[in-house]
């Protein structure tokens, strides 16, 4: 197949920033031909990367791919109405030129996020009678409200606008498809029709994430190890309270790589609680250094807030975890729970949940280095089964062919 791929965000931009280019080239690693049409990089900084400055069309080639790249407005900060510009800006742009762009190409997928990105989706399908598929990484308006980026004044009529355009772009995508099932039972009660939706997995770039030999060793203290954003949204305040409900003698340790605006409050609860010496703050690693980080501690850590939005929430750390072969410890609701449990790599518990989370410190810490070894067998094989590369890639294509054939199908119809 030929495919347009549609994305605000596009390699070289980091993070999140980077599924994108891992989506496409498991597709194109499946003998499909895939052209990009995205913004210039900007992300997480809101500044244009070196080697780059805005002008109304740029021809890039990023490790093979040609990428399509369109004016939009750099910003990624605090500002409600930079935010807003760059959203828009993008969505003006690739609504004005995919259709150009996209002329060769049979299908398209619209990779929603933010959701402004669908109304180019909207465009191909009106002027060129391109099918597409949506791809759901955030919902909104839900994102915009949890998160507070809107002004409390704004947020109601934001909310009205932003239902009636993604219910639009809803029913004009051909597929839709959704990371988690929670996503997908939300869609459907707002009326989208259960055959339309299929839950695809993120996955994670597996020559990076991958199983490597456990550093960590049975003689000494136990570790238990959050890697990723230490923010607000992510409530680690449970795992410090949790330590604290161990004896010293318990020999459990907490390790936090990363970084974020939460690590002061972080740090003088560990002091108020007593447990300073058995939480150790070491600043953020490169991702490349990830699954080697991972393996010199005992367990994982995933820990998130009890908030509605995350309920169907799911962050790419746990496919992370999994591909490399890590036992795991959620504490988190909805979706990261019941995938935590399916995947036999480790234990759940509830939100906000300290006495629950110790407990499950506790049972971690009884299992011998050969049984944790199990657990994140347990979970890798789970991974290659659901999550990986291979699997999304395959019901992205059917999603994809699908799309396509209906079209054909309805043409035949109406000639």
């Amino acid at each position: 197949m030929r495919i347009a791929f549609i994305t605000q965000w596009y390699d070289p931009e980091v993070g999140s920033a980077a599924i994108p280019g891992a989506v496409v080239r498991a597709l194109q690693a499946r003998g499909h031909d895939v052209e990009v049409i995205t913004g210039f990089p900007n992300y997480p900084t809101g500044r244009l990367y070196d080697g780059y400055r805005l002008r109304p069309y740029l021809r890039d080639e990023v490790r093979g791919v040609v990428v399509h790249r369109l004016p939009l407005y750099p910003s990624h900060d605090a500002s409600a109405v930079r935010r807003i510009l760059n959203f828009l800006s993008f969505m003006v742009s690739s609504t004005l030129l995919a259709p150009v762009l996209a002329r060769r190409c049979q299908v398209a997928l619209v990779y929603s996020t933010p959701a402004t990105v669908g109304m180019a989706g909207i465009a191909l399908r009106a002027l060129l009678r391109r099918p597409f598929v949506l791809y759901v990484q955030d919902l909104w308006p839900d994102t915009l409200t949890a998160t507070g980026m809107l002004p409390a004044r704004l947020t109601r009529p934001a909310e009205w606008v932003l239902h009636r355009f993604c219910n639009r772009v809803y029913r004009s995508a051909a597929h839709i498809a959704v990371i988690s099932p929670g996503m997908k039972t939300i869609l459907m009660g707002r009326g989208v029709p259960e055959s339309k939706i299929d839950v695809v997995y993120n996955w994670v770039d597996e020559q990076l994430f991958r199983p490597v030999a456990g550093t960590s060793s049975a003689e000494g203290p136990f570790e238990v190890m959050y890697a990723g954003a230490i923010g607000p949204v992510q409530g680690l305040d449970v795992a410090v309270r949790a330590l604290a409900l161990l004896r010293p003698d318990e020999d459990v340790r907490l390790r936090l790589i990363g970084s974020g605006g939460e690590v002061p409050a972080l740090q003088r609860l560990a002091d108020e609680l007593g447990v300073a010496d058995r939480v150790t703050f070491e600043g953020p690693r490169s991702v490349g250094e990830m699954s080697e980080v991972m393996a010199s501690a005992h367990v994982q850590l995933v820990c998130l807030k009890d908030d509605p939005l995350f309920h169907f929430t799911m962050p790419s750390k746990i496919q992370a975890i999994l591909a490399s072969g890590r036992p795991v410890i959620t504490c988190a609701p909805g979706d990261v729970a019941a995938l935590t449990a399916a995947s036999g790599a480790g234990w759940a518990v509830g939100p906000g949940d300290a006495a629950g989370l110790a407990e499950a410190f506790r049972a971690a810490r009884s299992l011998t280095p050969h049984e944790l070894d199990e657990l994140g067998r347990a979970g890798h094989t789970y991974y290659q089964d659901r999550l990986s590369a291979r699997f999304g890639a395959e019901q992205l294509e059917g999603a994809l062919t699908s799309a396509l054939g209906e079209t054909k199908e309805a043409g035949t119809r109406a000639s």
